[in-house]
């Protein structure tokens, strides 16, 4: 059947489909509610592939919607702050004191600042406004120092809030910071991560992270308070039969997360045990991006319950 000449007049060419798509995205840096359009399909987009079900951005639900929906509404000021990897050590050590952070070596604008012998032989060199921005020298004598600062360089030069949609390190700052190599189970190894998920300044869910940057990377879930392995999550307790589980220290991740989630509806702060002491890693407002899920459908959706149960209580006061 021949289409009537009125409907194909209307049809863009795909050429004219290339520059529509263009000139959004062009109107949508600078535009902020096309921004947020913008974002919104991208993480409708991605929800879909990753989770498998449709997501509800305009009434949240799950945990992985509710995330996606803090992305594109919540501007709580002290996001960024709490994101950014170096500002928010003062404010770590104002709540829960200086001895919980790694110790820092140095900070600056440029890899061509970094007085690279000066460092000790073992770091770990950072950028502040992302995620993912990690490098570690076990040796620095050894190491390719211009691979290592070439590749700092391409951190910096990346907007990363940009890339991701994720509000909160738009305001960012560039920039580096070393901090001490924290001893792991191994030679060469990285200490386990201790993740704890807080819902208005209560946390609820202690996440263990062992072999990370291996391909026997597990996640197994814990009470924060008790230490007793939860049935949620994508691993479980008998599935690593070789983790004793946290060891006793662990218990002291719960009111130092606490202290640090308070005035939060929700944030995932990462600890690591070091000598049976706690220190701090991050602060995440944006587990996963929306798009990574924690358990089955199922667990998604129990988690996004509890995480609304802690709204209808009375807001947590900053500590």
């Amino acid at each position: 059947m021949t289409q009537p000449a009125s409907l194909a007049l209307v049809r863009p060419s795909l050429p004219g489909l290339a520059l529509l798509r263009h000139a959004f995205h062009r109107a949508a840096d600078h535009v902020g509610w096309l921004d947020r359009l913008r974002i919104a399909r991208r993480l409708r987009r991605m929800m879909r592939a990753s989770l498998g079900y449709e997501p509800d951005l305009r009434n949240p639900r799950s945990f992985n919607e509710r995330i996606a929906w803090k992305i594109l509404h919540d501007r709580n000021p002290l996001i960024p702050l709490t994101l950014d990897k170096a500002a928010v050590r003062p404010w770590v050590a104002e709540r829960i004191g200086w001895r919980y952070l790694v110790p820092a070596l140095g900070l600056w604008d440029q890899p061509g600042e970094i007085c690279w012998e000066k460092l000790p032989r073992r770091f770990v060199l950072k950028a502040n406004h992302g995620s993912g921005y990690n490098a570690f020298v076990t040796d620095r004598d050894a190491a390719n120092r211009a691979a290592i600062l070439a590749t700092a360089a391409g951190w910096l030069a990346e907007n990363y809030g940009r890339r991701t949609g994720e509000w909160g390190y738009h305001p960012i700052r560039p920039r580096l910071i070393a901090e001490e190599y924290l001893p792991g189970g191994g030679a060469g190894a990285v200490p386990e991560d201790y993740k704890v998920y807080v819902f208005n300044g209560r946390p609820r869910l202690l996440q263990v992270h062992l072999g990370r940057y291996t391909e026997q990377r597990r996640e197994v879930f814990y009470d924060p308070v008790t230490l007793a392995p939860l049935a949620f999550g994508r691993h479980r307790q008998a599935d690593c039969p070789d983790y004793p589980g946290p060891p006793p220290e662990a218990i002291l991740l719960h009111d130092l997360a606490a202290r640090l989630g308070a005035g939060f509806d929700a944030v995932r702060v990462d600890f690591y045990l070091i000598g049976g002491e706690p220190r701090f890693g991050e602060m995440t407002h944006y587990s996963g991006g929306a798009t990574v899920p924690l358990g089955s459908t199922a667990e998604d959706f129990a988690l996004g319950a509890m995480w609304a149960e802690a709204q209808r209580k009375s807001p947590a006061a900053p500590g």
